[in-house]
């Protein structure tokens, strides 16, 4: 490193204010060579390569950092220096980057890069004594919530549009009072700046790009003028003190409250001739104005309509969505965004409020008409002297199932027939939960209120009802196949155990069908001779159940005792099986409104008497036997009436489900009789009797059960074609082993299952 030799006078002056303290310790990083590369001529410092901190209190400095050096701070420079960053410029944590005195100017250049990543006290980017100027072309960056540019009296900031990144970290002025302005300028438009800005009496501050955080402005007996330019996009929160400008010509989204002069109205003004969105997402913030609101006719005023509370924009409350101390004038268009909440019916709300008076009207209102409610204009009212408000009534349009339109589905009307009665509930009761729901409903559209109704409807557990058959129907096959397996010449008894499985092909998603999976066991203990077998069965099944339409979702069991016998006279056989089955189902379903989510958990028993019989014959050609038969099956059940839980006013009171269902039997069976392996393949087609079981649900919302309502379930189809098919291994008659294929195929449920035994006789 060099480092010319001038006069020590020149390189610092220590009668110099605070500057001092900080030059001493720069001063001893010039001493030492190996702390810096920064090479001085006269009052030029040119820094390349690597640079370590460097210091130079003399007046008039010109800095230049090369592009492709690196400097590593702190720098600091006395008053009246130039300093232009071409390169890198990194600074330590716990001090600034860069100092600079009185009226300086600092240029981060295109394609440069100051940075200070430091998190501990004291990190900041640039320091600025009074009156200088910081231009911003290339990357300028602090960690958020920390300084990159701190000035004295009568700063300027300037962001311009070449910068190729978003300036981040906090802009703070010191006080500027009587002729003294701080002035920020962001032109940036495809990065912009990215936190906060503070200051202390007067501010310039003009937006022509974009612009994220907060202006915050102390009370110094000043003036503040706002700027957010056509090209301009802010979001954040303004809060002034003094005397206050605001000229709204682009996009301003206000996302906290704002209070603009705050101490003084004097001269305060706010104006909007683009668009102003007071809120964001589900925040409701309130713009208040200590002085006079104006919308030009080319003006849109968006404005988050939200429940009624102390602070929201409540017919004759103290504030409201826009509050100006003076006067309001209207004009351009009106946008609502309504929030999720209940609005009783007639309810009044205040968007914007003049002290002194409103005048005008928005010659266009959008997003007050949903499609169950309306907020009507009511117009300009006077609330209390000469205080006025632009006022908005809440009117209920038409009911749920006249809104849902002509594409609703009887069941989604029949949900909504029966949610209904929830408004005249929630209007008596506004803290429920019910009155959250019916508010969450009210601002769906149809679509969204069909989807809702769909997952909120009990149609689904009927399939549980269907699936109680099911498993009594796999019971009695297991016990079919050990009765029609009975080869023996002479009296024996013994034990049999046969175990299950099964899985649902296919594509469930948009329809009403159910996709089914479950295991199953069965065994029993019987005594038999040539001509008869008796015996006592036992049984279990569990199967997951996914209902089509909506989020239905769960579980069901089965226990199963039961009896069979079968009397052989020559090749003629009759057979009967009866078992009761009890179990229960758990199940899930989920409903979604807006952003509400409900998740309602169902738990019930139930019980299934199951009894058929059958009467056939043994045709025998040499070792193989086709087994012609006819039978019927009577099944009386139903699933108990429960009240489901955790979706709070969404929950349903479902009634007892009925699944009473008789089905005539016609099949056969083809196998082979004698040896050891034995083949067989048996088929059964099933055709319901009668007009079966009701596909009716009834349920009623918790909070008004008197109020019932009837969806339509898929009933299971009338006709039903089972397939066993597998292979007998027979140990001298005495016992043996079995793996068969299981299917069921129906309209609304195809089961493909295995299953494989063993019997032991003796």
């Amino acid at each position: 490193m060099t480092i010319s030799k001038t006069p020590i006078s020149r390189k610092i002056n220590l009668s110099m204010r605070p500057l001092a303290g900080a030059l001493a310790v720069g001063l001893a990083a010039v001493a030492s060579p190996a702390m810096a590369t920064c090479t001085a001529v006269g009052l030029v410092v040119t820094c390349t390569g690597t640079s370590g901190p460097y210091a130079n209190g003399s007046s008039g400095v010109s800095v230049d950092a090369q592009a492709g050096g690196t400097v590593t701070g702190p720098m600091t420079i006395g008053s009246s220096a130039t300093v232009v960053n071409s390169g890198t410029f990194n600074g330590a944590a716990g001090t600034a980057a860069l100092t600079v005195g009185a009226n300086s100017t600092v240029t981060n250049a295109t394609g440069a890069s100051l940075v200070q990543a430091g998190t501990t006290a004291g990190s900041e980017g640039v320091v600025l004594g009074d009156f200088s100027t910081l231009t911003n072309n290339g990357t300028l960056s602090a960690a958020a919530g920390f300084n990159v540019a701190r000035f004295g009296v009568g700063g300027t900031f300037i962001n311009n549009a070449s910068a190729p990144a978003a300036v981040t970290g906090n802009v703070v002025f010191g006080p500027s009072i009587g002729a003294n302005v701080s002035t920020f300028t962001n032109n940036n438009i495809a990065f912009g700046f990215s936190g906060n800005v503070a200051a202390t009496g007067n501010l310039n501050l003009t937006n022509a790009g974009k612009f994220s955080g907060s202006i915050t402005q102390t009370a110094a007996t000043g003036t503040v003028n706002i700027q957010n330019t056509a090209a301009g996009i802010f979001t954040g929160t303004i809060n002034t003190g003094d005397a206050t400008t605001v000229n709204n010509a682009g996009t301003m989204t206000l996302t906290g409250a704002s209070v603009i002069a705050q101490f003084t109205s004097a001269g305060t003004s706010f104006t909007n001739s683009n668009r102003l969105n007071v809120g964001s997402g589900n925040v409701r913030p309130l713009l208040n104005i200590n002085g006079n609101f104006v919308q030009t006719g080319a003006g849109t005023l968006g404005i988050m309509v939200g429940p009624q509370t102390t602070t929201g924009p409540v017919a004759g409350g103290t504030y409201s969505q826009v509050r100006a101390s003076g006067t309001a004038t209207l004009g351009g268009t009106l946008a609502l965004t309504v929030t999720n909440a209940y609005y009783p019916t007639n309810t009044l709300y205040n968007v914007v409020v003049g002290d002194q008076g409103v005048t005008g009207s928005f010659s266009a209102i959008t997003g007050n008409v949903l499609t169950f409610i309306t907020f009507t204009p009511v117009g300009i009212v006077t609330l209390a002297g000469a205080q006025q408000a632009f006022q908005l009534r809440v009117d209920r349009t038409t009911t749920y199932a006249a809104g849902l339109g002509s594409g609703a589905t009887p069941n989604q009307l029949a949900v909504a027939a029966g949610f209904q009665p929830l408004v005249a509930y929630a209007d008596t009761h506004l803290t429920t939960d019910s009155a959250a729901l019916v508010g969450s409903v009210d601002i769906l559209t149809a679509a969204q209120a069909q989807t809702f109704f769909d997952s909120v409807s009990p149609a689904g557990y009927l399939a549980y009802a269907n699936s109680m058959r099911d498993h009594a129907s796999l019971f009695q096959r297991q016990v079919s196949a050990r009765m029609y397996d009975h080869n023996s010449d002479q009296a024996q008894k013994g034990w049999w155990l046969n175990f299950g499985m099964r899985a649902l092909g296919g594509n469930v998603t948009g329809t009403d069908k159910t996709k089914v999976t479950g295991f199953n066991f069965a065994g029993g203990y019987d005594f038999s001779s040539p001509n008869y077998l008796i015996g006592l069965t036992a049984g279990y099944s569990k199967g997951t159940l996914k209902y089509g339409p909506g989020t239905m979702q769960g579980s069901d069991s089965a226990y199963q005792l039961g009896a069979y016998a079968k009397y052989s006279m020559g090749p003629l056989f009759v057979s009967a099986i009866v078992d009761y089955q009890f179990g229960k189902l758990k199940a899930t379903k989920t409903s979604t409104a807006g952003t509400a989510v409900r998740v309602a958990a169902a738990n019930s028993k139930s019980k299934l008497l199951t009894a058929s019989g059958r009467i056939g014959a043994d045709l025998d050609a040499g070792p193989i036997t086709f087994r012609p038969f006819v039978g019927v099956e009577y099944n009386k059940g139903s699933i108990d009436g429960f009240t489901e839980t955790g979706a709070g006013a969404a929950n349903l009171i479902v009634g007892k489900i009925n699944a009473d269902r008789t089905d005539l039997l016609a099949g056969a069976t083809l196998t082979r009789s004698e040896g050891k392996w034995r083949p067989y393949v048996k088929g059964t087609y099933r055709s319901m009797i009668g007009t079966g079981p009701s596909t009716g649900v009834t349920a009623a919302f918790v909070d008004i059960p008197t109020s019932t309502f009837t969806v339509t379930g898929r009933g299971a189809a009338k006709t039903q074609f089972d397939v066993d098919a597998g292979l007998n291994w027979v140990s001298d008659d005495e016992g043996g082993l079995f793996l068969a294929y299981q299917g069921s195929y129906r309209d609304d449920y195809t089961s493909h299952g295995v299953v494989a035994g063993i019997r032991l006789m003796f």
